[in-house]
């Protein structure tokens, strides 16, 4: 896979963002706290307004929450690469797509499903009690209308491949690759997402295969970003697995 990768290497800023430990610290808080920001305003802001428990859980409320939790940590990225003299241009986004960048999501797309299969049917025989049809929370419970849907499908097949890419294949990537092999940094970035994606801090089980699945697909969002030197492609295979997901939750 090295050898491979070596043939469309991305092009990496001529400084770093920092040590490792560094660039970990400020996605964790990049995630942490954006997520935060947008409760406390919502939060407040239900309480100007006295809204109902149903407005607030209503799918026009969770689009706001994402708006604000993907804004917020975009944004935050960008200040900590402003603060070294970067912008979202040295973490991926320096040219417009290409229709390469097309071409390697579509790739990159039916091997994420060919891994995931096969890794599924191997944990499956070594851990025959694993859960791969555990229950992950999207945040969208009932959607009565046409409108609900397109609603939700902004907030959970657009917004979140965006943000999420910037912040995980962009910001965090880049800063372990200036400082790492690729494998390492490919490893420890999808060991990351796939431990965010296990919904710590609410009352069920921990969603084991909501993490391997994610881990999965953060290899190949990874080896994209490497092969094309942009974000495109990672964004556009992550929002092709959300509406894979959206499809069987809500269609």
């Amino acid at each position: 896979m090295e050898e491979a990768v070596k043939k469309n290497k991305t092009e990496l800023p001529a400084k770093d963002f920092g040590g490792p430990l560094k660039v970990i610290g400020y996605t964790l808080l990049a995630f942490t706290l954006s997520q935060l920001v947008a409760l406390v305003i919502l939060g407040s802001l239900y309480g100007i307004l006295n809204l109902s428990d149903a407005a607030t859980k209503s799918p026009v409320a969770q689009l706001a929450y994402v708006l604000l939790a993907e804004g917020f940590g975009v944004g935050f990225v960008y200040l900590v690469l402003r603060r070294r003299k970067y912008s979202l241009a040295d973490i991926g986004l320096a040219r417009w797509p290409q229709w390469r960048d097309l071409k390697l999501s579509l790739l990159g797309f039916g091997a994420f499903y060919a891994l995931l299969i096969a890794t599924t049917v191997l944990v499956m025989f070594l851990i025959p009690s694993f859960d791969v049809d555990q229950a992950q929370d999207v945040g969208f419970d009932n959607l009565n209308t046409s409108l609900d849907k397109i609603i939700a499908f902004v907030s959970l097949v657009l917004l979140p491949p965006i943000g999420e890419e910037i912040i995980m294949r962009g910001y965090l990537y880049t800063g372990l690759r200036l400082r790492m092999r690729f494998v390492w940094a490919m490893v420890i970035t999808s060991l990351l997402f796939g431990l965010a994606h296990l919904e710590f801090g609410n009352d069920t089980p921990l969603v084991w295969v909501a993490a391997l699945n994610t881990f999965i697909l953060s290899l190949v969002l990874v080896y994209v970003r490497e092969r094309s030197g942009a974000l495109y492609a990672s964004i556009a295979i992550h929002m092709m697995n959300n509406s894979v997901a959206f499809i069987i939750h809500f269609l």
